[in-house]
């Protein structure tokens, strides 16, 4: 024996897969039967989107973005304000 076989490979013998392939064939046959019994998908149809209302100008929303940005800001420095106020009183 050479280094690259080993005792277990020395002993397999040549299997015959007709059983194998017999299963297979029988289950490609089966698969194929199944697929000729059923209906074809279903497609849904539906009409044509229904626009929206008007978009608005890119202008309204940045000054849209802008108030939410400056009352954000408020938000945090109150939140702050009162946070340092609560420092004040609990004396550090």
């Amino acid at each position: 024996m050479s280094g690259t076989d080993s005792s277990h490979d020395a002993s397999v013998t040549a299997q015959d897969h007709s059983s194998e392939f017999a299963v297979y064939a029988e289950h490609e046959a089966t698969v194929q039967e199944a697929h000729a019994v059923m209906a074809d998908p279903v497609v849904p149809v539906t009409a044509a989107p229904v626009p929206s209302a008007p978009q608005p100008h890119p202008e309204h929303v940045a000054v849209k973005e802008v108030f939410q940005m400056v009352g954000a800001m408020v938000f945090v420095f109150c939140f702050a304000a009162l946070g340092f106020n609560a420092m004040y009183h609990a004396g550090y």
